[in-house]
């Protein structure tokens, strides 16, 4: 079957990616940090049958990575994003509230970059669901702390090793 991704589950996928609150703590003091996101993704991972594990990098600063496993003899890629946001305090809407206008979602890190980690994490599920079996494995991490100190990618960059990466980071590409 040909992978397809579902854009009603992407969409959905990506507005519970918002309803979380994951602020650095670093950047705003007594933010919830990146903990409860990296446990939900971990939880959608594990749905998905990937080989799943949470790190943390410092106390309550967790990565998460998932490994789909390939057949064996090809080259990895990682699929890789940030799961912190910078502060909400200046929002005129509700942050964790998100809201579709158009062909639009507003909510905290709906931009960046949770909207990038969900089109990630949606192809991967797509790749699952299709049943094609890659030779190669696909990681999937979402890196804690990339708003502040990127200490997130650091750890994963001295403990992970693959062939090719693709982050989701938005740019100002017009």
């Amino acid at each position: 079957m040909k992978p397809q991704i579902d854009q009603t589950k992407l969409l959905s996928l990506l507005k519970d990616l918002v309803k979380i609150d994951s602020v650095n703590p670093t950047l705003v003091p007594g933010a919830k940090g990146e903990t409860e996101i990296a446990e939900y993704i971990s939880d959608w991972m594990n749905g998905l049958g990937l080989e799943t594990n949470l790190v943390e990098v410092e106390k309550g600063r967790p990565n998460v990575v998932g490994v789909l496993k390939g057949t064996g003899g090809g080259k990895s890629i990682m699929l890789n994003g940030h799961i912190d946001t910078v502060g909400a305090d200046y929002m005129t809407i509700d942050p964790f509230d998100p809201k579709v206008e158009g062909d639009k979602l507003f909510g905290r890190g709906s931009f960046d970059m949770k909207g990038g980690l969900a089109v990630s994490m949606g192809a991967v599920e797509a790749l699952v669901d299709s049943g094609i079996g890659l030779k190669g494995d696909i990681v999937l991490a979402g890196v804690c702390d990339e708003e502040y100190a990127s200490i997130g990618t650091e750890h994963l960059m001295q403990n992970t090793r693959v062939d090719a990466a693709i982050v989701g980071e938005p740019t100002e590409f017009n």
